[in-house]
């Protein structure tokens, strides 16, 4: 058996082979990539799956869209960007993955991030990466093994053998231009970091003038820094059908599936393309947990430096292809330090510098009224700035709304949310003065708040998920308007 308790994860160049119907009697599931296509700036990758995991994908193909011509990558490389979408999935499931092509040191780099993540969460059963060549990239630069020994293909021609690719010596890093990827930047800032926003993730692919609103601030952080700036277009969301997901695995794991799971190696696969087409050798992730952060109790058996997530020093350090290399940053400093280092450097460089940390769902700008427009507000006037300065409108309406949202607990879903706000009840002065109208009985009322008492996902949601997870897909199929009602409900 190719799994064991010490490696739930192998990965092994071979005999691919193919991935249709049911698995039989005590063979693994499998999920097969079967094409990937590169014309211009568009990649479009087309999978095929076991029966058994059906529930987890879309019947589309797998898409990237990027702001540089990729049609003459390898196909070794052309192959990252689906096979970090889909491993996770395969891997919860004990599904092997089959590929006809993959860069050796991501091949590799997946079976100690595979290894990663099913320490991290004992529910992921592990399976088998096999490609049929995996080549090293100097081979593949030099032309002398993309393609297989025994094959009459000509080797790739251009720059190397391989055109359209710089040396691998600038920096990349993922940015949104929150609290977090702005102190990544600024710790980086040294190395003028091309700035990586992509859309599929915060901002959805059918959200146009979302990302219209969304590119702009890019572009502008990108004009201010100096700097430039790239932009990435995916489907992995819906390639993934990640309510369906959520529905099956959320009891084992804290936050939605791609947050909790799949981000690390999802984004940086997804970025492999871009870092080996403008040549970064670096591409750097800023952490959204910290060390010593305690896992929820819904997460057990991990003894780690700070509760699973899906971007965690144990995964993106370890994810690599060409000459690139993932780099998780932050990891050591906790989410009001990363704030302090952006106030530090707005004192110093950039007075009015701009923060977006919106997460309401319609905003591309900050709406001052969600959870995390209140919370980064808060920590921006703890450390002696004013958030009107950078971005935010909170007054005595937010917090009268923040205390309502609280006490129904409607912003304590997530069981590792209460955390934040604890953290400001530790570091809240005896005399804090803060300037915003109302932030005075805020405080008041955040001192004797009691956030695990308040916290709990409301019974609808329970219900629906509890429904979901225990109904077979057979079930979901013969019953489609229930099978949609209950996806729509859990997106």
């Amino acid at each position: 058996m190719f799994r064991t308790a010490a490696s739930p994860i192998l990965a092994a160049v071979g005999d691919a082979g193919g991935a249709t119907g049911s698995a039989p009697d005590g063979e693994s599931p499998v999920v097969s990539v079967d094409s990937v296509t590169a014309d211009g700036c568009r990649i479009e990758s087309t999978v095929s799956y076991s029966d058994d995991l059906r529930p987890f994908f879309d019947e589309s193909p797998f898409y990237a869209e990027y702001g540089v011509d990729v049609s003459d990558l390898p196909e070794s490389i052309l192959t990252i960007p689906v096979l970090a979408q889909v491993c996770p999935v395969a891997w919860a499931a004990g599904a092997d993955v089959r590929v006809p092509v993959a860069d050796r040191r991501f091949l590799d780099s997946l079976e100690t991030v595979g290894n990663a993540l099913c320490a991290m969460y004992p529910f992921m059963q592990g399976g088998r990466v096999t490609a049929e060549r995996a080549p090293e990239w100097d081979d593949v630069v030099s032309g002398r093994s993309e393609t297989a020994p025994d094959e009459d293909e000509a080797a790739p021609t251009g720059t190397g053998a391989v055109s359209g690719t710089e040396p691998a010596d600038g920096a990349g890093m993922l940015f949104t231009g929150g609290v977090d990827s702005l102190a990544t930047y600024v710790r980086h800032r040294g190395e003028d970091p091309t700035l990586i926003t992509i859309q599929g993730w915060v901002v959805g692919v059918d959200e146009p003038e979302r990302w219209r609103r969304m590119r702009a601030r890019t572009e502008s952080f990108a004009d201010r820094f100096g700097v430039d700036a790239r932009f990435v277009r995916s489907n992995m969301l819906e390639f993934l059908d990640t309510a369906m997901l959520d529905a099956r695995y959320q009891t084992h794991h804290d936050g939605a599936w791609y947050s909790a799971v799949g981000c690390g190696l999802g984004l940086l696969g997804l970025c492999a393309p871009l870092a080996v087409a403008d040549g970064m050798g670096e591409l750097y992730v800023a952490a959204s947990v910290w060390e010593g952060m305690e896992p929820p109790p819904v997460v057990d058996g991990w003894d780690g430096r700070a509760m699973p997530w899906g971007t965690h020093p144990d995964i993106d350090d370890e994810v690599a292809w060409a000459d690139s290399t993932g780099v998780h940053d932050l990891f050591e400093l906790e989410r009001q330090e990363r704030i302090e280092v952006v106030a530090d450097y707005a004192r110093t460089h950039d007075p009015d510098l701009p923060v977006y940390s919106c997460s309401a769902s319609e905003a591309a700008e900050n709406c001052g009224r969600c959870e995390k427009c209140i919370r980064t507000a808060l920590g921006l006037a703890l450390v002696g700035l004013d958030p009107s300065d950078h971005g935010f409108d909170v007054g005595r309406e937010s917090f009268e709304h923040a205390v309502e949202r609280f006490e129904a607990g409607a912003w304590l879903n997530d069981q590792h949310a209460p955390y934040h706000w604890q953290t400001f009840q530790e570091r809240l002065p005896a005399d804090a003065d803060l300037p915003m109208a109302g932030s005075d009985a805020f405080v008041r009322w955040l001192r004797g708040a009691d956030f695990e008492s308040m916290a709990g996902r409301p019974a609808r949601d329970r219900l629906v998920r509890t429904v979901a997870r225990h109904t077979p897909y057979p079930v979901y199929e013969r019953v489609s308007p229930l099978y949609g009602s209950v996806r729509e409900r859990l997106r």
